[in-house]
């Protein structure tokens, strides 16, 4: 990228009117080719000299495309404001906030990013301990600031035996929350215990919580309940909202003691138990219907989180469904490119009553109904309709989308095969499916790099990779453009 880099950082600094401490401006191949350092009492991380002609990644390993505005801005060419990032270096971590701008050439073509930021803390870090916590926040896959938000503060929040009271809608990911704040604390060699408080049958509540004794009842034995189950570790209950307030008032008993007594037992267990509750209530609804205890709330809620619906994050849309594509091209062994527009446009059109977990099964479907390389419309409409029947949401028809991908910019070409042609074709007894889609496949390619002579920008137009399209190139043997 051979530019003038000090009028480019000039002009974004006049553009934006903000005071930056330094910046850098880091390539399309995410290599840093310059560093400008403008407040002289700040002179680290990848802003120094040093960093200059290193990759992104590399000086920064513990950066990645969910928690670096600058890989981020490189791959979607799009603008980050505000954006709060933790860098690195030695034993020190400093926070920062600043503003990413994509540089773009005459062709619209990314060429790189300036980076600006403001300093605004340091403190000391344990490497080793921070490398875990990186290894346990990269489970929560967000783009969304609010979400950030929630994420950068988990480390602090794990730090505490703070009994912590996490609300949102069913399938927001409460869970993983949760599973976080416990293995980022002190508590992370033990085994989290997992209790949905919905699950319990009402005549066995008291027992799955305090255990029993041999004697207790009719078929008792000696068995640990869930407090004695997580001693020394974290024992989250899922939906704390159904409990019985019978039972609420023998769980603050217990919370204010520390010890409970089993069914039938005669004698006080001491516990030392962090609780994680979860609710997909808001709280303020449940003290004013009277269902849930004020005095319980109080004691299990000394930290509050309120995780988003997906509807009212909708950024996370593209890196959750990329992160869930990835996983099943895993696990099953398959291929899966992404998404097409149309199925995009549905999806941010949805309003995902059932939240990640909705988006997370949707995907998961269409792995098993999909044929091509990439999620169709066809693949979810369906699923997505039947999910959301009470949801006035439409639904793009799939009329508009063929299944196979190649033969949409056929048809935005003016083109059509109707049903009486087709009809005609088989009356043929000689008809060779295989050359007419070779045919019809051959004039699209011609056409999209007729209009678009960039490899490149034809294979984007024809929804496809580069390296696809040039081996459809030797295959269809088009030797205009080989």
């Amino acid at each position: 990228m051979h530019m003038d880099y000090i009028k480019i950082l000039d002009d974004i600094f006049e553009k934006s009117g903000k005071n930056y401490d330094s910046a850098a401006i880091v390539n399309k191949d995410g290599v840093i080719e310059y560093t400008k350092r403008i407040n002289d009492d700040f002179d680290m991380f990848f802003y120094d000299k040093g960093r200059v002609g290193k990759k992104f990644f590399e000086a920064f390993s513990d950066l990645d495309m969910s928690n670096s505005s600058v890989l981020r801005a490189i791959k979607t060419g799009k603008v980050a404001k505000n954006e709060s990032q933790i860098l690195i270096s030695g034993n020190i971590k400093v926070v920062v906030e600043g503003d990413t701008y994509p540089i773009f050439d005459e062709n619209g073509e990314i060429q790189g990013v300036v980076d600006a930021v403001r300093y605004l803390e340091y403190y000391n870090y344990n490497e080793e301990e921070t490398r875990e916590h990186n290894e346990v926040l990269k489970s929560i896959v967000t783009e969304n600031q609010r979400m950030k938000r929630i994420k950068d503060n988990l480390p602090e929040i794990a730090k505490n035996d703070s009994n912590v009271f996490l609300y949102g809608e069913t399938g927001t990911g409460k869970e993983v929350f949760a599973q976080a704040i416990h293995m980022l604390s002190n508590r992370k060699n033990n085994q989290m215990i997992v209790q949905n408080c919905a699950a319990i049958p009402p005549n066995l509540v008291e027992s799955t919580f305090f255990g029993t004794e041999t004697g207790g009842f009719t078929g008792a034995e000696n068995k640990q309940g869930l407090f004695e189950l997580a001693n020394n570790s974290t024992l989250f209950l899922d939906e704390i909202n159904s409990m019985d307030v019978q039972m609420q008032a023998k769980l603050l008993t217990a919370l204010e003691n520390g010890t409970i007594r089993r069914v039938g037992g005669q004698r006080d267990i001491p516990f030392n138990t962090r609780i994680i509750c979860a609710s997909n209530e808001h709280p303020e609804i449940l003290s004013q219907s009277n269902r849930f205890r004020a005095d319980l709330y109080y004691r299990i809620s000394s930290v509050k989180i309120h995780i988003p619906p997906l509807r009212e994050r909708m950024d996370d849309i593209l890196p959750l469904t990329e992160h869930f594509i990835e996983t099943y091209n895993q696990k099953m062994d398959r291929n899966i490119q992404g998404l097409t527009d149309m199925t995009l446009k549905a999806f941010m059109s949805w309003s995902w009553p059932g939240n990640v977990r909705e988006l997370r099964n949707v995907i998961e479907s269409a792995f098993n109904f999909e044929i091509t390389d990439k999620i169709t419309l066809g693949s979810v409409k369906g699923l997505l309709e039947e999910v959301n029947k009470k949801n006035k949401v439409e639904v793009p028809s799939t009329a508009e989308e063929d299944i196979t991908p190649v033969l949409k910019p056929y048809s935005e070409l003016g083109e059509c095969v109707s049903i009486e042609s087709i009809r005609e074709m088989l009356k043929n007894d000689s008809v060779n499916i295989e050359n007419l889609l070779d045919d019809y496949e051959r004039k699209i390619i011609s056409e999209a790099l007729r209009q678009n002579r960039k490899l490149k920008t034809a294979a984007k137009k024809l929804g496809i990779s580069p390296q696809k399209l040039n081996y459809r190139l030797k295959r269809l043997n088009i030797k205009d453009f080989l």
